[in-house]
């Protein structure tokens, strides 16, 4: 089974409304709706903003059904090279934020972990890569970094870049393909760029997340399709 999870219900939603024979659960704060789409089972999932959320919705996901591949969409900030609505598909993820250099790790190297970049499912971006193509979007496949902390700053998206390589900066994707790993499920990202991570990514944010959510869940739907 296709797990989907997104932060906020606007990244969602639209998904949502596409199932059929829906059924649905809850455990606290964590919401799941079950359904069929395009004759596939799947599970969605908001799991709020932020990386402990974002953990907790992937366990709960996997031990009440099972999923063996997830899928996380949504909006991101992007470097400065993008463009409100190009779409980033996660080669890598990264936690930012994780700091064990005084312990003899490389920044962002989560301990266990034998680096600080982590692999996504390499089918599951060659196929969105091709989608994505195919329908035309402005995408790129590279690394994401996650980290609890929303990137207000030229300065800061500035570094994390020129630290990581990365090339769009969210919340919940690192912490989830952390807990994939942890759990054995295959994992990619779809982040639709919002803002760049600078001094107006706020405004900017508000302003186009609604129109940036559409086009990730646009191409999840594609690709859930095409299996």
């Amino acid at each position: 089974m296709i797990g989907i999870i997104g932060a906020m219900s606007i990244e969602i939603d639209e998904i949502i409304k596409k199932l059929d024979n829906k059924s649905e659960y809850s455990y606290k704060d964590y919401a799941f709706t079950c359904g069929t789409i395009y004759n596939k089972e799947i599970v969605v999932c908001k799991c709020g903003i932020g990386k402990v959320n974002a953990s907790t919705a992937t366990m709960l996901m996997k031990v009440k059904y099972d999923v063996d591949v997830i899928i996380n969409i949504g909006v991101a900030g992007g470097y400065k090279t993008l463009k409100q609505g190009d779409i980033v598909i996660s080669t890598q993820t990264v936690e930012h934020d994780y700091d064990g250099t005084p312990d003899g790790l490389v920044l962002g190297q989560v301990h266990g972990f034998d680096s600080p970049f982590l692999d996504c499912d390499a089918n599951l971006v060659d196929s969105l890569s091709e989608i994505a193509s195919e329908r035309g979007y402005s995408f790129v496949a590279g690394i994401v970094a996650t980290g609890d902390q929303f990137i207000a700053s030229s300065a800061k998206s500035a570094s994390i870049t020129q630290t990581f390589g990365a090339v769009a900066y969210d919340m919940e994707s690192g912490a989830i393909n952390h807990t994939c790993k942890n759990l054995g499920i295959r994992f990619v990202a779809i982040r639709a760029i919002s803002d760049n991570g600078n001094d107006e990514a706020v405004d900017n944010f508000y302003a186009f997340v609604q129109k940036a959510a559409i086009k990730s869940e646009d191409l999840v739907c594609s690709y859930i399709s095409s299996l």
